[in-house]
Protein backbone atom coordinates (compact mmCIF):
# COMPACT_ATOMS: atom_id res chain seq x y z
CA UNK A 1 0.00 0.00 0.00
CA UNK A 2 1.24 3.47 -0.82
CA UNK A 3 0.18 6.52 1.15
CA UNK A 4 0.39 10.09 -0.10
CA UNK A 5 -0.12 13.09 2.14
CA UNK A 6 -1.10 16.35 0.37
CA UNK A 7 1.35 19.25 0.65
CA UNK A 8 0.97 21.62 3.58
CA UNK A 9 0.10 25.32 3.40
CA UNK A 10 -1.98 24.91 0.26
CA UNK A 11 -4.77 27.33 -0.66
CA UNK A 12 -7.69 27.22 -3.07
CA UNK A 13 -6.48 27.16 -6.66
CA UNK A 14 -7.81 29.33 -9.47
CA UNK A 15 -9.70 26.34 -10.83
CA UNK A 16 -11.38 25.73 -7.47
CA UNK A 17 -12.28 29.40 -7.07
CA UNK A 18 -13.73 29.49 -10.59
CA UNK A 19 -15.64 26.30 -9.84
CA UNK A 20 -17.12 27.95 -6.74
CA UNK A 21 -18.77 30.61 -8.90
CA UNK A 22 -21.52 28.09 -9.58
CA UNK A 23 -22.16 28.03 -5.82
CA UNK A 24 -22.96 31.74 -5.96
CA UNK A 25 -25.57 31.11 -8.63
CA UNK A 26 -26.86 27.98 -6.90
CA UNK A 27 -27.42 29.53 -3.47
CA UNK A 28 -29.10 32.56 -5.05
CA UNK A 29 -31.42 30.50 -7.26
CA UNK A 30 -32.35 28.00 -4.55
CA UNK A 31 -33.24 30.81 -2.15
CA UNK A 32 -36.05 31.85 -4.51
CA UNK A 33 -37.99 28.78 -3.34
CA UNK A 34 -38.27 30.45 0.08
CA UNK A 35 -39.48 33.84 -1.12
CA UNK A 36 -43.03 35.10 -0.69
CA UNK A 37 -44.07 33.22 2.46
CA UNK A 38 -43.11 29.63 1.63
CA UNK A 39 -45.28 26.69 2.67
CA UNK A 40 -44.00 23.53 4.35
CA UNK A 41 -43.88 21.78 0.96
CA UNK A 42 -41.68 24.59 -0.40
CA UNK A 43 -39.29 24.22 2.51
CA UNK A 44 -39.12 20.45 2.06
CA UNK A 45 -38.36 20.80 -1.66
CA UNK A 46 -35.73 23.41 -0.86
CA UNK A 47 -33.96 21.07 1.55
CA UNK A 48 -33.95 18.23 -1.01
CA UNK A 49 -32.57 20.43 -3.80
CA UNK A 50 -30.02 22.10 -1.54
CA UNK A 51 -28.74 18.76 -0.25
CA UNK A 52 -28.39 17.44 -3.82
CA UNK A 53 -26.52 20.58 -4.89
CA UNK A 54 -24.23 20.46 -1.83
CA UNK A 55 -23.37 16.75 -2.25
CA UNK A 56 -22.55 17.29 -5.93
CA UNK A 57 -20.32 20.25 -5.03
CA UNK A 58 -18.54 18.58 -2.12
CA UNK A 59 -17.62 15.50 -4.16
CA UNK A 60 -15.50 17.72 -6.39
CA UNK A 61 -14.26 19.78 -3.44
CA UNK A 62 -12.87 16.58 -1.91
CA UNK A 63 -11.40 15.52 -5.26
CA UNK A 64 -9.57 18.84 -5.68
CA UNK A 65 -8.48 18.76 -2.06
CA UNK A 66 -6.89 15.31 -2.32
CA UNK A 67 -5.41 15.54 -5.82
CA UNK A 68 -4.18 19.14 -5.66
CA UNK A 69 -2.25 20.11 -8.79
CA UNK A 70 -2.88 16.65 -10.27
CA UNK A 71 -6.66 17.25 -10.41
CA UNK A 72 -8.09 17.03 -13.93
CA UNK A 73 -9.23 20.55 -14.86
CA UNK A 74 -11.71 19.45 -17.59
CA UNK A 75 -13.43 17.37 -14.92
CA UNK A 76 -14.06 20.50 -12.85
CA UNK A 77 -15.39 22.34 -15.88
CA UNK A 78 -17.74 19.50 -16.82
CA UNK A 79 -18.99 19.34 -13.24
CA UNK A 80 -19.46 23.10 -13.26
CA UNK A 81 -21.60 22.76 -16.38
CA UNK A 82 -23.67 20.02 -14.74
CA UNK A 83 -24.20 22.08 -11.60
CA UNK A 84 -25.14 25.08 -13.75
CA UNK A 85 -27.85 22.98 -15.40
CA UNK A 86 -29.15 22.00 -11.97
CA UNK A 87 -29.24 25.66 -10.93
CA UNK A 88 -30.98 26.78 -14.12
CA UNK A 89 -33.62 24.07 -13.64
CA UNK A 90 -34.66 25.27 -10.18
CA UNK A 91 -37.26 27.89 -11.26
CA UNK A 92 -39.08 25.27 -13.32
CA UNK A 93 -38.45 22.37 -10.95
CA UNK A 94 -42.21 21.67 -10.71
CA UNK A 95 -42.43 21.27 -14.48
CA UNK A 96 -40.39 19.34 -17.04
CA UNK A 97 -37.21 21.07 -15.82
CA UNK A 98 -37.15 18.50 -13.04
CA UNK A 99 -35.91 15.93 -15.56
CA UNK A 100 -32.96 18.13 -16.45
CA UNK A 101 -32.16 18.58 -12.75
CA UNK A 102 -32.19 14.82 -12.12
CA UNK A 103 -30.11 14.01 -15.21
CA UNK A 104 -27.54 16.69 -14.38
CA UNK A 105 -27.27 15.47 -10.79
CA UNK A 106 -26.78 11.84 -11.85
CA UNK A 107 -24.15 12.93 -14.39
CA UNK A 108 -22.18 14.98 -11.84
CA UNK A 109 -22.21 12.13 -9.33
CA UNK A 110 -21.09 9.65 -12.01
CA UNK A 111 -18.30 11.97 -13.12
CA UNK A 112 -17.08 12.51 -9.55
CA UNK A 113 -16.67 8.77 -9.10
CA UNK A 114 -14.82 8.30 -12.41
CA UNK A 115 -12.10 10.87 -11.71
CA UNK A 116 -10.32 8.90 -8.99
CA UNK A 117 -7.29 6.90 -10.08
CA UNK A 118 -7.53 3.07 -9.93
CA UNK A 119 -6.66 1.79 -6.48
CA UNK A 120 -7.38 5.07 -4.66
CA UNK A 121 -9.51 4.79 -1.53
CA UNK A 122 -10.83 8.10 -0.17
CA UNK A 123 -10.58 7.39 3.54
CA UNK A 124 -12.10 10.63 4.83
CA UNK A 125 -15.10 10.76 2.47
CA UNK A 126 -16.31 7.33 1.28
CA UNK A 127 -19.36 8.87 -0.43
CA UNK A 128 -17.04 10.15 -3.16
CA UNK A 129 -16.75 6.57 -4.44
CA UNK A 130 -20.20 5.19 -3.54
CA UNK A 131 -22.90 6.14 -6.03
CA UNK A 132 -25.82 3.94 -5.00
CA UNK A 133 -27.84 7.00 -3.98
CA UNK A 134 -28.20 8.05 -7.62
CA UNK A 135 -30.34 5.02 -8.50
CA UNK A 136 -33.62 6.55 -7.20
CA UNK A 137 -32.80 9.68 -9.20
CA UNK A 138 -32.52 7.63 -12.38
CA UNK A 139 -35.80 5.84 -11.63
CA UNK A 140 -37.47 9.23 -11.06
CA UNK A 141 -37.02 10.05 -14.77
CA UNK A 142 -40.06 7.83 -15.44
CA UNK A 143 -42.11 8.97 -12.41
CA UNK A 144 -44.31 12.04 -12.07
CA UNK A 145 -44.41 14.49 -9.18
CA UNK A 146 -44.84 14.34 -6.23
CA UNK A 147 -43.48 10.77 -6.16
CA UNK A 148 -40.46 12.03 -8.10
CA UNK A 149 -39.44 14.24 -5.19
CA UNK A 150 -39.85 11.40 -2.73
CA UNK A 151 -37.49 9.28 -4.85
CA UNK A 152 -34.96 12.10 -4.77
CA UNK A 153 -35.31 12.29 -0.99
CA UNK A 154 -34.82 8.50 -0.78
CA UNK A 155 -31.60 8.70 -2.77
CA UNK A 156 -30.32 11.53 -0.59
CA UNK A 157 -31.26 9.61 2.56
CA UNK A 158 -29.13 6.73 1.31
CA UNK A 159 -26.24 9.14 0.73
CA UNK A 160 -26.65 10.52 4.25
CA UNK A 161 -26.55 6.98 5.59
CA UNK A 162 -23.29 6.40 3.73
CA UNK A 163 -21.90 9.67 5.08
CA UNK A 164 -22.66 8.72 8.66
CA UNK A 165 -22.00 4.97 8.75
CA UNK A 166 -19.54 3.79 6.09
CA UNK A 167 -15.93 3.71 7.25
CA UNK A 168 -13.24 4.72 4.79
CA UNK A 169 -10.72 2.76 6.82
CA UNK A 170 -12.91 -0.32 6.44
CA UNK A 171 -13.11 0.22 2.69
CA UNK A 172 -9.32 0.43 2.61
CA UNK A 173 -8.98 -2.78 4.61
CA UNK A 174 -11.45 -4.57 2.33
CA UNK A 175 -9.46 -3.50 -0.73
CA UNK A 176 -6.27 -4.81 0.84
CA UNK A 177 -7.97 -8.09 1.68
CA UNK A 178 -9.14 -8.50 -1.91
CA UNK A 179 -5.58 -7.97 -3.16
CA UNK A 180 -4.24 -10.54 -0.70
CA UNK A 181 -6.85 -13.10 -1.75
CA UNK A 182 -5.97 -12.53 -5.40
CA UNK A 183 -2.26 -12.95 -4.65
CA UNK A 184 -2.87 -16.18 -2.74
CA UNK A 185 -4.95 -17.51 -5.62
CA UNK A 186 -2.82 -16.38 -8.58
CA UNK A 187 0.58 -15.97 -6.95
CA UNK A 188 1.04 -12.37 -8.18
CA UNK A 189 -0.81 -9.02 -8.29
CA UNK A 190 0.42 -7.60 -11.61
CA UNK A 191 -3.14 -7.14 -12.88
CA UNK A 192 -4.27 -5.18 -9.85
CA UNK A 193 -3.57 -1.47 -9.23
CA UNK A 194 -1.62 -0.49 -6.14
CA UNK A 195 -3.90 0.36 -3.24
CA UNK A 196 -3.49 4.00 -2.23
CA UNK A 197 -5.07 5.60 0.84
CA UNK A 198 -6.17 9.12 -0.13
CA UNK A 199 -6.35 11.52 2.82
CA UNK A 200 -7.66 15.07 2.96
CA UNK A 201 -5.51 18.14 3.37
CA UNK A 202 -7.38 19.41 6.41
CA UNK A 203 -6.35 23.12 6.37
CA UNK A 204 -7.17 23.36 2.67
CA UNK A 205 -10.54 21.63 3.20
CA UNK A 206 -11.39 23.96 6.07
CA UNK A 207 -10.65 26.91 3.80
CA UNK A 208 -12.87 25.52 1.02
CA UNK A 209 -15.76 24.91 3.41
CA UNK A 210 -15.33 28.36 4.91
CA UNK A 211 -15.49 29.96 1.47
CA UNK A 212 -18.78 28.13 0.84
CA UNK A 213 -20.23 29.57 4.06
CA UNK A 214 -19.01 33.05 3.07
CA UNK A 215 -20.97 32.68 -0.18
CA UNK A 216 -24.11 31.68 1.74
CA UNK A 217 -23.67 34.62 4.12
CA UNK A 218 -23.27 36.82 1.06
CA UNK A 219 -26.71 35.68 -0.06
CA UNK A 220 -27.98 36.90 3.32
CA UNK A 221 -26.44 40.31 2.73
CA UNK A 222 -28.09 40.45 -0.71
CA UNK A 223 -31.45 39.45 0.79
CA UNK A 224 -31.49 42.10 3.53
CA UNK A 225 -30.25 44.88 1.24
CA UNK A 226 -32.74 43.98 -1.50
CA UNK A 227 -35.62 43.78 0.97
CA UNK A 228 -34.61 47.09 2.56
CA UNK A 229 -34.44 48.76 -0.85
CA UNK A 230 -38.04 47.71 -1.60
CA UNK A 231 -39.45 48.72 1.80
CA UNK A 232 -40.46 52.14 3.14
CA UNK A 233 -37.60 53.53 5.19
CA UNK A 234 -38.76 54.33 8.71
CA UNK A 235 -37.70 53.55 12.27
CA UNK A 236 -39.14 49.97 12.47
CA UNK A 237 -37.54 49.04 9.15
CA UNK A 238 -34.21 50.47 10.31
CA UNK A 239 -34.46 48.44 13.52
CA UNK A 240 -35.19 45.17 11.69
CA UNK A 241 -32.53 45.78 9.01
CA UNK A 242 -29.84 46.72 11.54
CA UNK A 243 -30.68 43.72 13.70
CA UNK A 244 -30.53 41.46 10.62
CA UNK A 245 -27.06 42.74 9.81
CA UNK A 246 -25.92 42.18 13.39
CA UNK A 247 -27.31 38.63 13.24
CA UNK A 248 -25.39 37.89 10.02
CA UNK A 249 -22.20 39.28 11.57
CA UNK A 250 -22.73 37.08 14.62
CA UNK A 251 -23.29 34.00 12.42
CA UNK A 252 -20.10 34.83 10.50
CA UNK A 253 -18.16 35.13 13.75
CA UNK A 254 -19.55 31.94 15.30
CA UNK A 255 -19.20 29.86 12.12
CA UNK A 256 -15.75 30.99 10.99
CA UNK A 257 -13.86 32.86 13.71
CA UNK A 258 -15.04 30.52 16.48
CA UNK A 259 -15.94 27.54 14.31
CA UNK A 260 -14.22 24.96 12.15
CA UNK A 261 -14.86 24.95 8.42
CA UNK A 262 -18.05 26.93 8.90
CA UNK A 263 -19.33 24.62 11.65
CA UNK A 264 -20.05 26.34 15.01
CA UNK A 265 -18.31 24.68 17.91
CA UNK A 266 -16.86 25.52 21.33
CA UNK A 267 -13.24 24.90 22.28
CA UNK A 268 -10.02 24.74 20.27
CA UNK A 269 -10.20 21.08 19.18
CA UNK A 270 -10.57 20.27 15.49
CA UNK A 271 -13.28 17.95 14.20
CA UNK A 272 -12.81 14.84 12.04
CA UNK A 273 -13.10 15.59 8.33
CA UNK A 274 -16.19 13.45 7.73
CA UNK A 275 -17.99 14.96 10.73
CA UNK A 276 -17.05 18.46 9.60
CA UNK A 277 -18.39 17.83 6.09
CA UNK A 278 -21.68 16.38 7.37
CA UNK A 279 -22.28 19.22 9.83
CA UNK A 280 -21.23 21.78 7.22
CA UNK A 281 -24.09 20.61 5.01
CA UNK A 282 -26.61 21.32 7.77
CA UNK A 283 -24.99 24.60 8.82
CA UNK A 284 -24.81 26.10 5.34
CA UNK A 285 -28.39 25.03 4.56
CA UNK A 286 -29.66 26.59 7.80
CA UNK A 287 -27.82 29.87 7.19
CA UNK A 288 -29.46 30.09 3.76
CA UNK A 289 -32.87 29.49 5.37
CA UNK A 290 -32.13 32.21 7.94
CA UNK A 291 -31.26 34.60 5.11
CA UNK A 292 -34.67 33.99 3.56
CA UNK A 293 -36.37 34.57 6.92
CA UNK A 294 -34.52 37.85 7.38
CA UNK A 295 -35.69 39.03 3.98
CA UNK A 296 -39.31 38.29 4.92
CA UNK A 297 -38.94 40.08 8.25
CA UNK A 298 -37.47 43.22 6.66
CA UNK A 299 -40.27 43.27 4.08
CA UNK A 300 -42.83 43.35 6.94
CA UNK A 301 -41.17 45.42 9.69
CA UNK A 302 -44.31 46.86 11.26
CA UNK A 303 -45.92 44.84 13.98
CA UNK A 304 -45.43 41.09 14.33
CA UNK A 305 -43.26 39.34 11.78
CA UNK A 306 -45.06 36.97 9.37
CA UNK A 307 -45.52 33.47 10.73
CA UNK A 308 -43.27 32.06 7.98
CA UNK A 309 -40.46 34.43 8.98
CA UNK A 310 -40.84 33.58 12.68
CA UNK A 311 -40.58 29.84 12.12
CA UNK A 312 -37.85 30.03 9.50
CA UNK A 313 -35.73 32.15 11.84
CA UNK A 314 -36.60 30.52 15.16
CA UNK A 315 -36.45 26.87 14.15
CA UNK A 316 -33.56 27.51 11.75
CA UNK A 317 -31.45 29.09 14.47
CA UNK A 318 -32.38 26.31 16.90
CA UNK A 319 -31.04 23.78 14.37
CA UNK A 320 -27.89 25.90 14.05
CA UNK A 321 -27.36 25.72 17.81
CA UNK A 322 -28.08 21.99 17.68
CA UNK A 323 -25.20 21.59 15.20
CA UNK A 324 -22.98 23.35 17.71
CA UNK A 325 -24.03 20.88 20.41
CA UNK A 326 -23.20 17.91 18.15
CA UNK A 327 -19.82 19.46 17.35
CA UNK A 328 -19.17 19.91 21.06
CA UNK A 329 -20.05 16.26 21.74
CA UNK A 330 -17.67 15.08 19.01
CA UNK A 331 -14.91 17.38 20.30
CA UNK A 332 -15.40 16.09 23.88
CA UNK A 333 -16.11 19.58 25.20
CA UNK A 334 -17.11 19.74 28.90
CA UNK A 335 -20.86 19.29 29.27
CA UNK A 336 -21.12 22.14 31.75
CA UNK A 337 -19.82 24.68 29.26
CA UNK A 338 -21.83 23.16 26.43
CA UNK A 339 -25.12 23.41 28.31
CA UNK A 340 -24.25 26.91 29.51
CA UNK A 341 -24.31 28.33 26.01
CA UNK A 342 -26.52 25.84 24.19
CA UNK A 343 -29.56 25.49 26.46
CA UNK A 344 -30.35 29.22 26.89
CA UNK A 345 -29.93 29.78 23.14
CA UNK A 346 -32.21 26.90 22.20
CA UNK A 347 -34.91 27.95 24.65
CA UNK A 348 -34.74 31.59 23.62
CA UNK A 349 -34.97 30.94 19.89
CA UNK A 350 -37.92 28.55 20.24
CA UNK A 351 -39.68 30.98 22.60
CA UNK A 352 -39.18 33.82 20.12
CA UNK A 353 -40.54 31.68 17.29
CA UNK A 354 -43.67 30.90 19.30
CA UNK A 355 -44.36 34.24 20.97
CA UNK A 356 -42.82 36.84 18.65
CA UNK A 357 -46.33 38.06 17.85
CA UNK A 358 -46.24 39.94 21.16
CA UNK A 359 -42.87 41.64 20.64
CA UNK A 360 -42.92 42.47 16.93
CA UNK A 361 -40.40 41.96 14.16
CA UNK A 362 -37.81 44.26 15.75
CA UNK A 363 -37.83 42.33 19.02
CA UNK A 364 -37.67 39.00 17.18
CA UNK A 365 -34.58 39.89 15.16
CA UNK A 366 -32.67 41.50 18.03
CA UNK A 367 -33.57 38.62 20.35
CA UNK A 368 -32.15 36.11 17.88
CA UNK A 369 -29.03 38.22 17.42
CA UNK A 370 -28.56 38.32 21.21
CA UNK A 371 -28.78 34.51 21.35
CA UNK A 372 -25.93 34.12 18.83
CA UNK A 373 -23.83 36.75 20.63
CA UNK A 374 -24.36 34.83 23.86
CA UNK A 375 -23.20 31.66 22.15
CA UNK A 376 -20.06 33.41 20.90
CA UNK A 377 -19.26 34.70 24.38
CA UNK A 378 -19.70 31.31 26.04
CA UNK A 379 -17.87 29.45 23.27
CA UNK A 380 -14.90 31.82 23.61
CA UNK A 381 -14.88 31.31 27.37
CA UNK A 382 -15.04 27.53 26.95
CA UNK A 383 -12.11 27.60 24.53
CA UNK A 384 -10.05 29.72 26.90
CA UNK A 385 -10.76 27.40 29.83
CA UNK A 386 -9.77 24.31 27.81
CA UNK A 387 -6.49 25.91 26.72
CA UNK A 388 -5.67 26.90 30.31
CA UNK A 389 -6.50 23.40 31.54
CA UNK A 390 -4.18 21.81 28.98
CA UNK A 391 -1.30 24.12 29.90
CA UNK A 392 -1.80 23.21 33.54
Amino acid sequence: MSTRQPPAQRHASWVELFFDLVVVAGVLQLSHLLHDRPAVADLGLYVVLYLAFWIAWVCFAVYGNVEGSRAWTPGFLLAMLGLAVMVAAVPGIRTDHALAFAIAYAFVRWLSGRLWRPGQIVVDWPLAQVGGGTLPWIISLWVDAPMRYWLWALGLAFDLLIMLTVSGSRMLQDAQDRVQRFVRKRGHSDRLPAIEAAYSDVPHMVERLGLFVIIVLGEGVVRITSAAADTVWDLPMAGVATGSFVLLVALWSMSLLHGFGGVPKPGPDDLPVRVTLTLHCVTSCVIAVLAAGLGLAIAHPHGPAPDEARWLLGVGLAVYFGVGVLAAVVADAPWGHTLAWALPCLLLTLALAGFAGHIGAVGLIWGLAAAVVWQITCASDAGSRLRVRRRV
